[in-house]
């Protein structure tokens, strides 16, 4: 499988939730028909956007290499996915005041996860940059 749709759709995805969430946090949120938040909650979630739009701007990037050169792109959004699954997991089945459209993210972070971990482990091994040097 190639890695550079895999990335690309990271990126655009990433970009989206990045802007609204830098922009229109509450707007974003009233999407899901949750509360809005409160100032701290909207100054994080700001500071969220802007991560997200970073991790959008290296993941359309290293979609333009190769699987090699993109690695430590692949393994960094494979945690970020992981953790985000695990966190939006936990909280949609612990917090009742989360709304059900929050299952979306859910989703979206397990499949995204899924990806990147086929990426960072079931591709063809990589032959070590070493390997083809002399001693």
């Amino acid at each position: 499988m190639n890695h550079s749709p895999i990335m690309k759709i990271q990126a655009v995805l990433s970009a989206l939730f990045g802007l609204a969430l830098l922009f229109a946090p509450n707007a974003l949120l009233a999407a899901y028909k949750a509360d809005p938040m409160n100032a701290p909650g909207v100054y994080n979630s700001m500071l969220y956007g802007g991560c997200l739009i970073a991790l959008a701007v290296m993941n359309w990037n290293a979609s333009r290499g190769s699987a090699i050169e993109a690695r430590h792109v692949i393994l960094g959004t494979l945690v970020a996915n992981a953790i985000g699954f695990v966190v939006a997991l936990t909280r949609q089945l612990s917090d009742a005041s989360v709304p059900p459209a929050a299952w979306f993210n859910v989703a979206l972070f397990l499949v995204l996860a899924a990806l990147y971990g086929y990426l960072q482990f079931a591709r063809a091994p990589a032959a070590s940059p070493a390997a083809g040097s002399a001693a």
